[in-house]
């Protein structure tokens, strides 16, 4: 077919599927006609612009003439939910293998060698997998479209880059060259086009569009702490029109603004990757359906949201870059002619943004210990690498995946081998982009303080040559959009608010992987700690902040801690029918939270025993970074000794994180005759950077 023909058709599926009146958007036909030219093609325009209808229309079209199906790789389930839903409307055929449907891999498999699908959505980590990788390569020859979604993520330059997104380049390669390959992105500078670029080819056809977002009115409000920052939440949300988003940094954050919202009596739940599936699924579809009044979300609300009259998102802290900033915000207004993005700063912000800049990419030390460990044993699971490395969970598979995608490892039946290349970290180029990453930190702190237009700078931060200005953020008009004041009363209520809530302390129910006492991995439930109690965050604004200064300032926890503690356990002790306390020992500061204890039980009316020893000088449980040395420091460090009573007892420390130090000295208090272990922390540690 020639390209008027082409072209006719493409109108006839889209008047068909749309209505007589449909019309594609300014871009969305060249690059329609340049996939079915067998052209590889990069789009860059701004989300809602319509990437996915070119890529299903040029799939229609493709399989009209006989061609394969189209292979589609995206980054999120969500996403892939809303494609399909988008797909329907041509009347295509489409399926996704992901995680969360394997019981249907076999039945899809039989049906694209059958012929029977038009696309196939698959996320990228999809193709780690080797039998994966093996049942595509046998249906190379009927791929008849290779789409990258968000593929921003390919490259290194790009604030969301992901190390299984480098598989796709080499898949991309080993497909004949008549197969056309279409990249989208709506979030792209320059520096992260050229690498597309580079990794795709030269040869690519680039369609860009203007990344103004003609709907939003942008503010910035300056409220250095929390108890600042949700008074002005409490006074304004009810009045912003419509449902919207608010963004934390840290799952503790969100849990915080969340609850506040709640006891402001305005209807709001929150996201992290955290939340159980099924929680997660019924929040979104909530907010979708408005039966919310707010999302408070951690990052992992992310792409594939695709809620059209989202009317408002505040940041409540500052992000680490213009980019991840512009591509949160662009959730709102999408078919709004006005909707709000509030950017408020605070004091934590830059320190959030520091730990995620430096924990971004595996140091050369962590990576060579990974490299040693695989080397030096016959093949390692996932999950075998905790017990010999002082890493974190996540850090590990931080450092796997890299290894694997470039490399140095390979996975065979479940197990990591180390190949035979010689391991060379790329030291220079990690720092680079760790310098880039600082750069572009102190690039959004003067987004926060210019007097010129917000939209403007944005769009010139990312390379967009139809930047201009906007006339509608609050530097433009030259006031505030939304009032920024807040009393000294508000701000007083949401710091007392701080300083009531507690945390909930859940039992681990289970030993680590590989770890059976009593020959089980499962803990008795006859030895379980009981649900407990923590006081506050460790330096949050409310008792966390005098929780810090007395750990580590006085050396002495005061007797406002010890008061505020009381108030919170004087009804739950009670409750629980606690009869008496103790604490747990140290060897370096012997004397820190034996002392609390002791006030706190005097405090409570209860008497004080001290029962469990600490038998070695083992590391700080805060060194160690992983389960398996957490539980084995725990487990091999205390013992319970002398007069344990058979009541219930409250089991009191200063810090609470991985919860294996209560698990471990409740388990001994039980097996020893005591009766419900209750355990209770001044501050909690965990969560305190990013979307745990």
């Amino acid at each position: 077919m020639n390209r008027e023909e082409l072209r006719n058709e493409m109108y006839a599926e889209l008047k068909k599927s749309y209505g007589e009146g449909a019309r594609f958007r300014d871009g969305q036909e060249e690059v329609i006609l340049g996939v079915l030219e067998g052209k590889k093609s990069l789009v860059v325009q701004k989300t809602g612009w319509g990437k996915s209808l070119v890529y299903f229309m040029a799939a229609k079209i493709l399989r009209k003439q006989g061609k394969g199906f189209a292979l589609i790789v995206s980054p999120l389930l969500a996403l892939m939910n809303n494609q399909i839903e988008s797909a329907g409307k041509l009347n295509l055929c489409v399926k996704t293998v992901n995680s969360e449907n394997s019981d249907e891999w076999s039945k899809i498999m039989d049906d694209l060698k059958d012929n029977k699908v038009d696309a196939l959505i698959i996320s990228p980590e999809r193709l780690s997998n080797e039998d994966f990788r093996e049942r595509l390569n046998q249906l190379g020859e009927k791929i008849g479209l290779f789409v990258v979604d968000e593929a921003h993520c390919i490259s290194d330059w790009g604030h969301d880059f992901r190390p299984d997104y480098r598989r796709i380049v080499n898949v991309i390669t080993s497909l004949p060259s008549n197969i056309p390959v279409l990249a989208t992105t709506a979030t792209a500078n320059d520096r992260v086009v050229e690498d597309i670029k580079a990794q795709l080819g030269n040869d690519i056809q680039i369609s860009r569009g203007g990344l103004m977002r003609e709907s939003l009115a942008i503010q910035v409000v300056r409220l250095a702490s929390k108890p600042e920052r949700m008074a002005w939440l409490a006074k304004n949300i009810k009045d912003l029109p419509g449902t919207g988003i608010i963004y934390c940094l840290t799952v503790n954050d969100c849990i915080l603004v969340d609850s506040w919202l709640r006891y402001n009596d305005i209807r709001s739940e929150c996201y992290y990757a955290g939340l159980e599936k099924d929680s997660k699924a019924e929040t979104v579809n909530r907010f979708m359906r408005n039966e919310i009044k707010v999302l408070v979300a951690t990052v992992a609300f992310g792409m594939g949201f695709d809620k059209p009259d989202i009317s408002f998102v505040i940041h409540f802290q500052k992000p680490g870059n213009i980019v991840s900033y512009y591509q949160q915000i662009g959730r709102a207004g999408r078919s709004l002619e006005n909707a709000y993005a509030i950017l408020m700063c605070g004091g934590e912000d830059d320190d959030i943004n520091e730990y995620f800049i430096a924990s971004a990419f595996p140091t050369e030390d962590l990576m060579n210990e990974v490299v040693e460990t695989t080397a030096n044993h016959d093949g390692l699971k996932l999950g075998d690498y905790e017990k010999f490395l002082n890493m974190k969970r996540g850090k590990i598979e931080k450092c796997v995946k890299y290894l694997e995608v470039n490399g140095d490892i390979y996975k065979e039946n479940g197990l990591y081998y180390k190949t035979p290349r010689p391991w060379a970290p790329n030291l220079e180029k990690s720092e680079k982009i760790t310098a880039i990453r600082r750069e572009e930190l102190k690039q959004m702190d003067e987004y926060t303080r210019i007097q010129g237009c917000y939209m403007e700078y944005i769009a010139k931060c990312l390379d967009d040559p139809t930047a201009v200005k906007c006339g509608k953020c609050s530097n433009c008009v030259d006031h505030p959009l939304i009032d920024e004041e807040i009393s000294a009363e508000d701000i007083a209520q949401a710091s007392r608010f701080i300083k009531e809530r507690f945390d909930v302390i859940e039992p681990r129910k289970y030993w680590p992987s590989g770890i059976r006492i009593d020959d089980k991995n499962k803990i008795l439930e006859s030895y379980l700690c009981s649900e407990g109690r923590v006081l506050s965050n460790y330096g949050d604004g409310g008792w966390g902040k005098a929780v810090a200064e007395g750990k580590y300032r006085q050396g002495h926890f005061s007797d406002e801690l010890v008061e505020a503690s009381c108030n919170l356990l004087r009804s739950f002790v009670q409750e629980k029918q606690i009869q008496w306390v103790t604490s747990i020992p140290s060897l370096r500061h012997p004397e820190l939270v034996k002392d609390f204890a002791k006030r706190l039980a005097a405090k409570l009316g209860l008497p004080y025993l001290e029962v469990l020893a600490k038998t070695q000088d083992a590391r700080p449980q805060k060194e160690l970074n992983n389960s398996n040395l957490q539980w084995k420091n725990a487990y091999e460090s205390f013992e319970a000794r002398g007069e344990i009573r058979n009541g219930n007892v409250l089991l009191v420390d200063d810090m609470v994180d991985s919860k294996w130090t209560f698990t471990c000295c409740g388990y001994m208090l039980r097996k020893q005759g005591s009766g419900e272990v209750f355990p209770f922390a001044l501050a909690s540690s965990a969560g305190r950077n990013g979307d745990d």
